[in-house]
């Protein structure tokens, strides 16, 4: 008797313990299909709200078409659709598709004008432009939402969730273990939350602020997802004249002997065109006429997805970091970011000069704009200066690349042939997006490493290969 009151007890958990789980599943779907409903309808607004920009109304913002198969994140993995731009018609090239003025963007400007209060409290603190731009982005979406302003369309479509730096928590970034990304998400995080803490006490407490938010707190949730909006969607363009009254920080920029400034704008639309490693469109900003236009540079046929490149020396890192995006496959384009700890391990301890090669590092990296890739095809130009000078006395230039590249490749705690394993494994299938997009970015730079690790090596035994002939005419001689 007792056993079969045991049975039926446990029997009804288990049948509870499913119900209890179809429910909550339920609840998730139906929250995600009211997110993916309600930024439809945002998307059809901003559509209809771009017309008057559009150059040529060949095009929209529409869901992404998603191939499961090629794709590192499935439908499931995803918390909201995504959105591209696609073409509605066929485009030639050289077509005028979009031209946003500059009075229609997210930027200093605009937020002096609409929030002139808030913006004179954060000129006082001497906040960076791009801080301002995501304060004020905070300002339109959270406490401005019974306001008229023309960036509201715009506004109510952007994405809830994002998938970069901001949002990667210990377990995720344990998949990060070895890859450039790892080391660049730690310090964007800590940059993000030292601010947060900073503003927290400062202009979150001002009057002026509570005030206009009608007394709501601004919170770590509402700043993460601002300052990654402005990260992930930002553009820089020569800074007009109106700009320049301002106290707020600027980026600075030197062309042809003339130093040019620069401010961070987020143009509308713009922003819905996803990067591509072969791009069908180009984005410029129009000094003469203030405006960041889009123009088709090939022909796109109807239905495609029109793609632009964010930048030629984006690494999938940086990608992920910024954008919360990692490319599904690599080609011969593809890179990897060399770290400055990682040249500092190449330099010897005997190395006669290698207080000079610690200082000549340390002093590079002082500078935002160094670029040290690794790709397949290529390396970037001041990677090759500076191998050039680490090599310098000690052993040849692909000798030393070859060490730098196994050096990296040791970073990471897995190899190629245990990943390929993992990839196909149910612990796999039940990583969370972010944790997939980690794994994957950390399988595709070794895979990049790898490859380089053998073309080193291939050129290496040529030129061996040709010494010992030449040596050998030599010695017949």
């Amino acid at each position: 008797m007792k056993l079969r009151i045991l049975l039926i007890v446990v029997v009804l958990l288990i049948a509870i313990t499913f119900v209890l789980g179809q429910v909550k599943k339920s609840n998730e779907i139906s929250e995600k299909d009211k997110i993916n409903e309600y930024r439809r309808r945002s998307i059809n607004r901003l559509n209809k709200w771009s017309r008057f920009y559009v150059k040529n109304p060949v095009f929209s913002v529409q869901k992404k078409v998603v191939k499961e198969e090629q794709e590192i994140l499935k439908e499931q993995d995803r918390k909201e659709d995504e959105y591209g731009v696609y073409a509605d018609a066929k485009i030639e090239g050289g077509t005028p598709l979009l031209a946003m003025k500059w009075t229609s963007c997210l930027s200093v400007d605009t937020i002096q004008v609409e929030q002139r209060d808030v913006f004179e409290r954060m000129v006082h603190y001497e906040m960076a432009q791009e801080d301002i731009l995501a304060i004020g982005l905070i300002m339109y979406k959270y406490c401005m939402t019974e306001d008229t302003f023309n960036l509201k369309e715009w506004v109510t479509s952007l994405p809830i969730h994002y998938d970069s730096s901001l949002y990667f928590g210990e377990q995720e970034m344990e998949y990060l273990a070895g890859s450039p990304a790892f080391v660049d998400i730690m310090v964007e995080k800590e940059v993000a939350t030292k601010l947060y803490d900073q503003l927290s006490q400062t202009l979150f407490k001002d009057e002026v602020v509570l005030e206009n938010c009608k007394g709501q707190s601004i919170d770590w949730d509402k700043f993460r997802w601002a300052h990654s909006t402005i990260t992930a969607r930002k553009i820089y363009v020569t800074d007009p004249d109106s700009v320049s009254s301002t106290t707020a920080t600027t980026t600075t920029t030197t062309t042809d002997s003339k130093q040019l400034r620069l401010s961070p704008v987020v143009p509308p639309i713009v922003d819905y065109f996803n990067h591509g490693n072969e791009p069908s469109a180009e984005v410029d900003y129009n000094e003469d006429l203030g405006s960041v236009d889009v123009k088709a540079i090939k022909e796109i046929k109807k239905g495609e997805e029109i793609f632009v490149s964010y930048d030629q020396h984006y690494c999938g890192s940086d990608l992920l970091v910024d954008y919360g995006y990692l490319p599904n496959n690599i080609d011969d384009k593809s890179c990897v970011n060399v770290l400055m700890e990682e040249l500092l391990e190449t330099i010897n301890l005997n190395d006669p000069i290698k207080d000079d090669k610690y200082y000549l590092v340390n002093k590079l990296f002082e500078s935002k704009d160094i670029k040290l890739k690794i790709s397949m095809d290529s390396l970037t130009e001041d990677l090759l200066k500076i191998s050039k000078y680490m090599s310098y006395k000690q052993e040849s230039l692909l000798e030393y690349l070859k060490r730098l590249v196994s050096l990296k490749i040791g970073h990471y705690p897995t190899s190629i042939i245990q990943d390929k394993e993992f990839l196909v494994s149910k612990e796999y299938k039940q990583l969370s997006a972010r944790s997939k997009l980690a794994f994957n970015l950390a399988f595709q730079e070794k895979q990049i490493l790898s490859n380089v690790y053998t073309k080193l090596q291939e050129n290496i035994n040529t030129i061996d290969s040709k010494d010992s002939k030449d040596r050998k005419v030599k010695d017949e001689l």
